[in-house]
């Protein structure tokens, strides 16, 4: 006899993850948002008598040393996690309950508000636009912030534009939300594309303020789902305490490959900042070409959101591009942000611009 569950919450499609299903076996690919991957030879070699039996809850000691060295923090503001989606998730978690208000930017990566409000949370926007270079006008994110608020979601660089904000811009984000009672969460996935000259960790500006980062988008080794958060030793203590009652401890291979590629940290990013330059410098030439698209030219990082002035709905040039052309893109609405296209520029070189010319060429075939 079959039982049907009742009462379940769902949460709501994750629409660029689908996207990217639907995309699979593309032959041009500009949706890609982190840089060309590593293969596990590249990474390796990782010990063969490693056991692999047990992890540390609090993190591998020589990874929570590196990365304490790396980010110039102590090591009990530091903790180890699967990937950055866990930290962002438990971040949500011990931060807000049913009808708290959470502020977020916009365009805005669709996990990291989803979360609080799968929790019950009211989501309200502040927004970064193209005009202003993505950036953030203090004054106006000052008049979204309510006392009812108890989070702050923000990406740096900014997740889908790659925007870096200055170090005078997150200060007073820090310190507008701690006089509001609000923590700060700062997604950091692709700082570290920026290295060196980044501007420093959220963490590192406010006790209110936590900052999480992964193998993914920098390191091109996001398959092992590893990641980190950084803040005050009373945010990490219970982020930690939280996942004791989840996933326990970090992913032990994950946490081997990561040593590895932080013994070797400044190579791995000067690849990563030798691909982005080359196909950034090959968008800038391509954009110039094109009266129907404007953009943002980040200064670091894997991916770029650029406009695209045509009439049709970017989900169905996009649809287009699949279907005419084998490209992978993805439209903007996915970000809450319609007419434009997040674009990736951390793959091979020599087939970005091809892939660019194939847009190009749907582009020019709508209206």
């Amino acid at each position: 006899m079959k039982v049907k569950a009742k009462g379940l919450k769902m949460a709501s499609e994750f629409r660029h993850l689908t996207w990217l299903e639907h995309c699979k076996g593309a032959k041009h690919n500009l949706g890609s948002s982190s840089i060309l991957t590593y293969s596990l030879k590249d990474i390796g070699p990782l010990d063969p008598q490693q056991q692999v039996g047990g992890a540390n809850p609090a993190g591998d000691v020589d990874l929570v040393e590196m990365l304490s060295q790396a980010y110039r923090v102590e090591k009990d503001r530091i903790m180890v996690t699967n990937g950055a989606g866990e930290a962002n998730a438990h971040i949500a978690m011990v931060s807000v309950e049913k009808g708290d208000e959470v502020l977020a930017e916009r365009p805005v990566y669709q996990s990291l508000i989803e979360v609080p409000r799968f929790l019950g949370a009211r989501v309200v926007h502040f927004e970064r636009r193209l005009a202003e270079g993505f950036g953030i006008d203090l004054e106006k994110f000052k008049t979204k912030l309510t006392r009812r608020c108890r989070l702050v979601i923000l990406t740096n660089l900014h997740n889908p534009s790659c925007a870096k904000l200055d170090e005078g811009t997150l200060r007073g984000v820090a310190e507008l939300a701690a006089d509001a009672g609000a923590t700060v969460l700062s997604d950091e996935v692709y700082l570290d594309c920026a290295h060196p000259g980044a501007p420093p960790t959220m963490a590192s500006l406010g006790e209110n303020c936590l900052s999480t980062n992964s193998l993914s988008k920098a390191y091109g080794a996001g398959g092992f789902r590893l990641g980190w958060a950084i803040g005050a030793p009373g945010l990490v203590k219970a982020l930690k305490r939280l996942r004791d009652h989840t996933s326990i401890a970090p992913n032990r291979l994950g946490e081997e490959a990561a040593k590895s590629l932080f013994r070797r940290r400044e190579e791995v990013l000067a690849r990563t900042r030798y691909i982005t330059r080359r196909n950034t410098s090959a968008m800038d030439q391509w954009v110039s070409t094109r009266k129907d698209v404007l953009w943002f030219k980040p200064t670091a990082g894997t991916i770029c959101f650029p406009k695209i002035l045509k009439k049709t709905s970017t989900i169905h040039v996009a649809q287009r591009c699949f279907a005419e052309e084998s490209l992978l893109v993805c439209p903007g609405e996915f970000f809450g942000a319609a007419g434009h296209f997040r674009i990736g520029l951390g793959g091979v070189p020599e087939l970005f611009m091809p892939a660019l010319e194939a847009l190009g060429r749907v582009l020019d075939r709508t209206d």
